[in-house]
């Protein structure tokens, strides 16, 4: 009989292997005979052995299901990637775009205007792109109105709008059609909320810009006053002033 034929038919143990108490109490004798201590010493030595065996047969099994799969490899490596990008991240938040002054100008209050506010403005320019940043101050009266920012020809008889300033400091992209050496002076008016995008008339602070070489000159006086300026219809930048 071999060793399935056997054990055919009975429980298994953890491991799968068969009970062995039957075949061990079997070889000490007849059942209806009470096994001396020998035997039963025989029988705790097997079952011993038999435990021990299992026993490393289960640790060798937990051992291998705890074995490290590829997903705590993967883990491992996404971390690492995350570390690195995050250290990039930081150095590059600290590398801010230079920035290089192009012109500059004095802002000064004209007279006419009734308002007492100075200020300053500069052009800029950061990784190629061209932005004027205006600072006053103070914010002027609005009225009920807002303040626009403008670039004019140094004759008024031109100009370009920029935006509006709601602040005492504000930042616009300059296009890159606008020329400066044609529309040096910044130019900061009072305007009406009527529907009509040309200048109103009202400008209250001026100053011309001058290249950053000849920031330390002394500031010319103010540019005129232009009363009535009309939209120039070739483009809807540049408009025209009759003089």
């Amino acid at each position: 009989m071999n060793h399935d034929e056997r054990y055919a038919g009975r429980p298994a143990d953890d491991d799968g292997t068969p009970e062995r108490a039957p075949e061990l109490l079997a070889r000490g004798g007849a059942l209806d005979e009470a096994p001396g201590p020998a035997v039963w010493e025989r029988i705790r030595a097997e079952v011993a052995g038999e435990d021990q065996l299992a026993s490393r047969r289960r640790a060798r099994g937990a051992g291998a299901r705890r074995r490290p799969g590829r997903w705590p490899l993967l883990a491992a490596a996404a971390a690492g990637a995350l570390v690195a990008w995050v250290g990039t991240q930081v150095v590059g938040a600290g590398q801010q775009d230079e920035e290089i002054v192009v012109a500059d100008a004095t802002l000064q209050d004209l007279p006419e205007a009734g308002e007492t506010v100075d200020g300053s403005a500069e052009v800029i320019s950061v990784d190629g792109e061209r932005r004027l940043r205006v600072q006053l101050d103070e914010l002027p009266d609005t009225g009920s109105g807002y303040l626009e920012v403008w670039l004019l020809r140094p004759d008024v008889s031109g100009l370009v709008t920029v935006g509006v300033i709601s602040g005492t400091t504000a930042e616009f992209s300059l296009p890159a059609t606008v020329d400066l050496e044609e529309y040096p002076v910044v130019d900061i008016s009072r305007e009406q909320v009527d529907g009509d995008p040309s200048h109103g008339g009202e400008s209250l602070v001026r100053g011309e810009l001058q290249t950053a070489s000849a920031s330390g000159a002394v500031p010319a006086d103010p540019p005129p006053v232009a009363t009535d300026l009309l939209t120039d219809t070739t483009s809807p930048h540049d408009r025209e002033a009759r003089p």
